[in-house]
This record gives C-alpha cells, sequence and structure tokens, in this order.
C-alpha cells in the first residue's frame, strides 16, 4: 500500500488525537480522557489511506469550482448542503437550469484531506442512524468478555459510521455531478437587491435577462473552494450571481442556558453529538423528545449499563406532544425500563460540577438535580430541540430584505415557499416545522417547481398542501412509526371511532422474529375508514408508509380484510388489528356480507316515519323486539321478501341475549348499512 506524503504527516497527529485516559488537559485540569473530533480525526488516516493516497499532495477534489464557471450566471444558487440543498438543485437540474450548491462543512473535523465532507448532504440525525446500526451490528458484550478496551471498541463502531459517512456524502456529491450541478465549499451571504455587487452582476448580466426587471440575486462568498485553471485555490472573495436563490440552511441545536456546553468535552447537544469520541460509562439525557429517546435506546444498546432520561414534565405530556399514541408510548416505555434505561419526571438539573471518582483518572460529571439530589454521569447529552438558523448573521437574510421571526424562521409563502424577497425562497429546516429530512426534501423540490414553471397554469403548486399530516419515524430499537390521528385527537376533531390493537405476536413472523411490538389502527365507527395507523416493531418505520397509504385513500377495515397480505410478513398484522377493530363494531364485517345480501334482494330506502310504523303494525305484542317469523313479515308487508336464511343470519347476529329475538330495532339496521 503506498502513502501519499500529506497522508503519513497524519500519523503524529492522530497521535495526539487520541490522548490517553491518564494525560491531563489545560483546561480546568480536567482529563481529556478522548478530544470530541476523535471520532473523525482519528479514523480519517484509517479508513481514507486507500482514497487519499491517489490524490495529490494538498489538492481538492470535492466542493471545489473554477473561478471561470462561477463567473457565469447561474439560473439557481443553493445556500445549504442539508436533504433540502440537495433536492432543490438537482430538481433545478431536471427542470433543465445551471444550478450551483453552496455550503459551510458543518464540522472542520468532517472534512477529508479531498475536500470530501461526511456530513455532505446527510441529514441532522445520520450519526444517530449509524450508531444504531452498529449498536445492533457489534456485540459489545463479547468484545468485553475477549478484554478489549473500551477504545479498541469505540474505534471500530466509528470505523462502520465514518465508512456509512462516506458512502452517503461521495454519493450526494456523484448525484450533483451527474445531473451538471455544480459544489462550492464556502461560507455563503446573500446579498441584498441594491448591494454594490449584485447592482453590479445586474449591469453585467443584463443581456442575459429578458427583461432586467426581473432582477437577479448575488451570493458573496468567503471561505471558498474557489480555483484558477491550474487548480490553485484562490485567496479572493467570489460572488456568484443567480435568477433565484434557495436558502436551506437548516437548524441547530437549541442550547438551554445553565449548561456549561464550553466548558466541558462531556456535555452534548444534538450536533457536536456527531463528533463523540468515547463510549461513555454512562448517560444522562435531558429531554424526551424523538432525539433523546433514539439515543437513550441507542447507547443501551451499544451496552452502557447507566443510561438516564430527565424529563422536564411527564412522560405522557411529552409523547402528546410528539403526536404519539398513548398505548404505543407505553409499550416504548416499557421496552426501555426493562432494557435498564431510567426515566425520570419533573426533573431538571440545577448545577454542574466535576469530580475525581474514587481510583479512576479522569472525571466525571456532578450534577445537582432540581429535588436536591446529586448524580453522576460520563455523559450529559442536551437534547433540548433545534431553532431555524434563519438569524444567522453569516447568512445575511435579514440584512437581505428576507422576513425572519424571533426564533430564526423565515416567513414564506406557504403554496411557493417565496420568502418576502424578490426572487429567494425557502425549504427545510429553515422554514420551522415540521423540519423533517423528508418533508424538508419534498419544499425544496415544490419550491424550485415553482420559481421555474413556464408552465401557462399560473400555479404549479396548487395542489399541494404544506400543512399536510406527515408520516413520523423514529429510529429507537425497535423501531416507531405513525401517521394520521390518535383517538384522541379524532374523537376532538367530532369522529366517533374504534380502535383494533394487536401485538407483534399475531402474526408469524412476529412470534419467531420480533415478538415485542404493537400495531394499532384506529378507525371511525361509522362507516370502518382508517384515520390513524400507530405502530411500535420491528420496521415500524417502514410499515408506516402502507398505514399512510390507507388513510390517505380512506380505506375502511373492511377492504382490509379482503385483502390478501404475503405469508410471514409483519404487513399480516394489518389484517389483524382490522379484525380487532371489526370486533368492536355494532355492525362488523358479518354483518355487511348480510347488508350486501339484502340490498341484492330488497333495497331499502325508507323514512324513519314508514320503518316505525311498519314495525309497529308488525310487533302486536308491543315488546319492541321481533321474532324470526314476525322480522320476515315486516320485509313482505313492504313489498320486499327476502329469502329465509338470509333472515335466520340476521336474527342470528342481532339476537345479542339469546332470547330468540331480535335486541336491533329495524332502524338500527338499516341506518347502519355499511357498503
Amino acid at each position: 500500500m503506498k502513502l501519499a506524503s500529506y497522508t503519513l504527516s497524519l500519523l503524529p497527529l492522530a497521535a495526539a488525537w487520541t490522548a490517553l485516559p491518564g494525560q491531563k488537559s489545560s483546561v480546568l485540569g480536567r482529563a481529556p480522557r478522548h478530544s470530541t473530533s476523535t471520532l473523525l480525526k482519528s479514523t480519517i488516516e484509517a479508513e481514507t489511506i486507500e482514497e487519499t493516497a491517489e490524490t495529490a499532495a494538498g489538492s481538492k477534489t470535492f466542493g471545489v469550482v473554477n473561478t471561470r464557471k462561477l463567473s457565469e450566471l447561474y439560473d439557481l444558487v443553493v445556500i445549504g448542503g442539508g436533504p433540502a440543498g440537495v433536492a432543490g438543485a438537482i430538481k433545478a437540474a431536471q427542470m433543465g437550469r445551471r444550478a450551483i450548491l453552496i455550503d459551510k462543512p458543518k464540522f472542520e473535523a468532517g472534512v477529508l484531506p479531498n475536500g470530501l465532507d461526511l456530513f455532505f448532504g446527510g441529514p441532522t440525525g445520520l450519526f444517530s442512524k449509524a450508531l444504531r446500526d452498529a449498536a445492533k451490528e457489534t456485540n459489545v458484550a463479547a468484545m468485553r468478555a475477549q478484554h478489549m478496551d473500551n477504545d479498541v471498541i469505540w474505534k471500530q463502531i466509528t470505523n462502520s459510521i465514518v465508512k456509512l459517512a462516506m458512502r452517503n456524502s461521495e454519493g450526494q456529491c456523484r448525484t450533483l455531478q451527474t445531473y451538471g450541478v455544480d459544489y462550492l465549499q464556502g461560507s455563503a451571504q446573500l446579498l441584498g437587491e441594491e448591494d454594490p455587487a449584485n447592482v453590479a452582476a445586474l449591469r453585467k448580466f443584463a443581456d442575459d435577462l429578458d427583461d432586467p426587471e426581473d432582477g437577479i440575486r448575488t451570493v458573496a462568498v468567503t471561505n471558498s473552494g474557489a480555483v484558477d485553471d491550474n487548480g490553485v485555490p484562490t485567496t479572493d472573495n467570489v460572488v456568484v450571481s443567480a435568477l433565484k436563490v434557495l436558502v436551506a440552511t437548516g437548524s441547530k441545536s437549541t442550547r438551554l442556558r445553565g449548561i456549561p456546553f464550553e466548558e466541558s468535552h462531556r456535555i452534548f447537544d444534538s450536533d457536536t453529538i456527531n463528533l463523540l469520541g468515547y463510549l461513555p460509562r454512562s448517560v444522562t439525557i435531558s429531554g424526551l423528545g424523538i432525539i433523546g429517546i433514539e439515543f437513550a435506546n441507542i447507547f443501551n444498546a451499544l451496552g452502557v449499563k447507566d443510561v438516564t432520561i430527565l424529563v422536564r414534565g411527564d412522560v405522557e405530556t411529552s409523547a402528546k406532544k410528539l403526536g404519539m399514541d398513548m398505548d404505543v408510548a407505553n409499550v416504548l416505555m416499557k421496552l426501555l425500563t426493562k432494557s435498564g434505561v431510567k426515566i425520570r419526571e419533573a426533573t431538571t438539573v440545577e448545577e454542574f460540577s466535576y469530580v475525581p471518582p474514587p481510583g479512576a483518572d479522569d472525571e466525571y460529571i456532578k450534577m445537582k438535580l432540581n429535588d436536591g439530589s446529586t448524580m453522576e454521569t460520563d455523559l450529559f447529552f442536551a437534547a433540548t430541540g433545534r431553532y431555524p438558523v434563519g438569524k444567522n448573521d453569516d447568512a445575511g437574510l435579514e440584512a437581505a430584505g428576507l422576513e425572519v421571526a424571533d426564533r430564526g424562521m423565515v416567513s414564506i409563502d406557504k403554496v411557493t415557499l417565496a420568502t418576502t424577497s424578490k426572487n429567494v425562497y425557502a425549504a427545510g429546516d429553515v422554514i420551522g416545522a415540521p423540519a423533517l429530512a423528508s418533508t424538508s426534501m419534498e419544499q425544496a423540490q415544490r419550491a424550485v417547481a415553482s420559481m421555474f414553471s413556464e408552465s401557462s397554469d399560473s400555479d404549479v403548486c396548487q395542489d399541494a398542501n404544506h400543512d399536510d399530516p406527515l408520516s413520523i419515524g423514529v429510529w429507537t430499537i425497535p423501531e416507531m412509526g405513525y401517521y394520521g390521528l390518535t383517538r384522541e385527537k379524532a374523537e376532538a376533531e367530532g369522529y366517533s371511532v374504534v380502535e383494533g390493537t394487536v401485538g407483534f405476536d399475531q402474526c408469524l413472523r412476529g412470534r419467531v422474529f420480533a415478538p415485542d411490538g404493537l400495531l394499532k389502527i384506529v378507525a371511525d365507527s361509522t362507516d370502518g375508514t382508517v384515520l390513524g395507523v400507530h405502530i411500535i416493531g420491528k420496521e415500524a418505520a417502514e410499515m408506516v408508509h402502507y398505514g399512510m397509504a390507507l388513510v390517505k385513500a380512506r380505506t375502511s377495515i373492511f377492504e382490509i380484510l379482503k385483502t390478501v397480505y404475503t405469508a410471514v410478513t409483519f404487513h399480516e398484522l394489518f389484517k389483524e388489528a382490522a379484525l380487532d377493530a371489526n370486533s368492536k363494531l355494532d355492525f362488523g364485517v358479518e354483518w355487511q356480507e348480510i347488508f350486501d345480501a339484502l340490498q341484492g334482494e330488497c333495497p331499502l330506502s325508507y323514512d324513519d316515519d314508514y320503518l316505525r310504523e311498519q314495525f309497529e303494525m308488525i310487533d302486536t305484542d308491543g315488546s319492541g323486539e321481533l321474532e324470526e317469523d314476525e322480522m320476515r313479515a315486516l320485509f313482505e308487508s313492504m313489498g320486499k321478501p327476502v329469502s329465509k336464511r338470509i333472515i335466520a343470519n340476521l336474527m342470528r347476529l342481532s339476537d345479542t341475549d339469546g332470547n330468540g329475538t331480535s335486541e336491533k330495532s329495524l332502524h338500527e339496521i338499516v341506518d347502519s348499512r355499511i357498503y
């Protein structure tokens, strides 16, 4: 194997980055154990020798663009290289437009010598998904039984994470290259329409515009990857101009006051956790949101015996804020506690300090809680939410004319995603909820389709509903997925509902391979229409898409019961849940067959007064109940004779107390037909 000269220079750096636990740092006299950037820095040399050995010393192949290309007019400049930015740039290319994506790497430690940003094109949760996969594939207990050091175990885990991240970022870069989209690394600042650089650009490209009044927008880029014709990096800042700009600057972790993030390498937020450099002995997580739940589950799966979640309020309130069904939430809490995760409600940290445990070379974090008690932890993770970065001064959005709310959310038109500033659109986390990778990509594609549509249709996005409900996937072990209404929300909207609930052990695959889990269908009791699907169990985040299709198509549980599902699949659970919901209906599937037969033999379309009059004529004893011969006579009196077997089965189903008479009135039966 050959090593390039600059690769060799990384070897002493790697040794410095992986300082031993007993070595002391100069900051507050604390032991570094491992720098938070160890995950990436110490892995770069080991994992990329073969990839980088062929690269010329000092050269970059990712995130660089020739200055000559940058000096030409683009159709679209995208600011931000997350899922939204990449999707928007590709959409523009698919519409035949010239696009460039400008992105500043989130962490310097995440950029390889060839310029590849390991976080490029990935969602915020890429690290947690990769760590989850590593937790499932790595038998930490077995490795410890072989007397492997925690540092060696963590190295194994981080190697797999970096490989996954490399595959993703390289794949995104290749896709952009395939579509002819330029990708420039650098810090982008949107300039105002009246900025001298934008005015100069408008004069420069006036002949390229159908109407100069349409205007253009200019972005200034500092610390860019611009290179000259010889491939030499330029030291000058560059400006890039385009007809339109898509802002996709994402979000950042919310850092609550009182948490000393900058003072300790053991305190993380949902951004810096991506640079975790050691396998912790114990973990404390503040917050019961999706991110906090995922990491609690993951660290537990990695063999961390002491994992605690601190909840400011209570579990039920937190679950409902996330839109979770409470039965699903209860199963999750049961599985977490069964695995050893501790959940402390109504608990917050009031004070942080550091103490060396007896016989140890490095410290723990000591926390004083609001109830006066104390606890120690090796890692504190503040999973306290995220906020849009619209107020980021570096991006210059407000100065460029965009309306930005106090929390950093950029105001947009919900149909076109146009901002309040001419020729500028926005998508993704920066425009606020739902702030999911899937919806961010859709928003970006919709924004680009809107800005470049040349159709006679005044708006290509009129059919899009920005506030449509969304499918949610939570990457716990096992997974969760849900879409549509919970019982509580459905009843609040005026529905009368029934629920069909089954455990994963109600299908063969679940019984054999993954019995822990639950699937619930929320259905309208009047016609069986599926209103919501809620799942926890193996592959729940995949199965929820079928549930979403059921809800969107307004499928009834009766149609589900007629569907043939492939044997030994988890999808068989949908039929089992539909059966459970059916058993709770006054007129279930067995009645539907009777109603179908009645409809074929004697279509019923009478008003209530007529039905009551006919019923009272037949009910001579005034009991309010009909025997079988009386029921047959009733239909004959209306000139609609019905076969004896239909009447016999109708009586059997409606005779709920076994006394030989129908406890359901004809009015109920006719009024409740569902076909």
